[in-house]
Parts: structure tokens; sequence; C-alpha cells
């Protein structure tokens, strides 16, 4: 049973005119990042899930642990963002409220910057120091656009947007 609370918000989104037939062009978060070094000043389409960056939950493994299948996400102006804000308080707020667990999942369009040298088949050295919070990501996307967003309920998601900033409510 789908709550009106979703229900409202998924909704909301639909005629907002934020969720867009045409994502079939953009690669996956984890395609980008089997190879970072061959996308290095691309434009490219990616879509994955909104949460610190662009994430994906990746089955591509090193020597060391998982291959780094995430990306910073920077840049473009606030119209760009208001979107994405406002649907990333819309499921926070749900989140809080109903204990369930979301992904936000967009499309990014612009290029690529990574200092990553190698794919996830070598040794996972990806050049860090990489880009954002601490030099964590191995790769950045200066946002050009937003599009695509659609808010998806999965109970098994590692992604608490419930607990993302500001507590509990």
């Amino acid at each position: 049973m789908v709550h009106n609370g979703s229900l409202v918000l998924l909704a909301m989104l639909v005629a907002s005119g934020n969720v867009a037939a045409d994502s079939a062009t953009a690669m996956s978060v984890c395609e980008l990042s089997r190879d970072f070094p061959g996308y290095r000043g691309k434009v490219v389409s990616v879509r994955g899930v909104y949460y610190y960056g662009l994430r994906q939950q990746c089955t591509g493994k090193c020597a060391v642990g998982l291959w780094p299948s995430f990306i910073n996400l920077e840049g473009g102006t606030d119209n760009v963002w208001a979107d994405v804000a406002k649907t990333e308080r819309d499921v926070e707020t749900e989140a809080k409220r109903t204990g369930k667990r979301f992904e936000i999942w967009v499309t990014v369009v612009s290029s690529l910057q990574t200092r990553a040298r190698r794919s996830p088949l070598g040794p996972c050295d990806w050049g860090s120091p990489g880009y954002g919070h601490l030099g964590a990501f191995p790769a950045q996307i200066t946002v050009k656009t937003f599009r695509d967003i659609e808010v998806r309920e999965n109970p098994q998601s590692p992604y608490d947007y419930a607990n993302m900033y500001h507590g509990a409510l």
C-alpha cells in the first residue's frame, strides 16, 4: 500500500515536469566509473542517486574493496539546483515522517573532471586527492542541468534521507 504522502510527492514531481521520458541515453554511474579516464573532459549524461553527490551501488571491486562509484557535483546556478533541492527537502520530510527509505534518481549533464588514471580493472589507484569534501571523490561534474528527477521507494537503500542534515522532526 502506498501512503497518500508518497503519492502526493510523486504527483508533485510529475506535475512540475521533473519526470521526463528520455533517460535512455544516459549512462549509469557504474558504467561511467568503469572508465573515468576515458571520459575525462567529455560531456556526459549520467544517471544515479542524488545523495551527497551522484552515487550508485556497483558490483565492481578492487583488491582492497569497492571501486569508488560516486561523483562530486558542483557549480551551476541556483535555478539549476532548485528542483533537486525541493525534491530533497520533500523526500527528507517524508522519510522522517514515515521511516521509509527513498532514493532520488537524477540525470546530470555536463563535462567530467577526473584525476583517475585507471579503471576498476587495475589496482584501484584513481589518483587521489580527488574532488569534493576531503578530496574523496574520484570524479567531478560541474552541473549544467539536472533532468529526469524521480523518487523511488527502496527499503534496502543505503541512503538515509531522514538523517541527512537536520536530525529528527
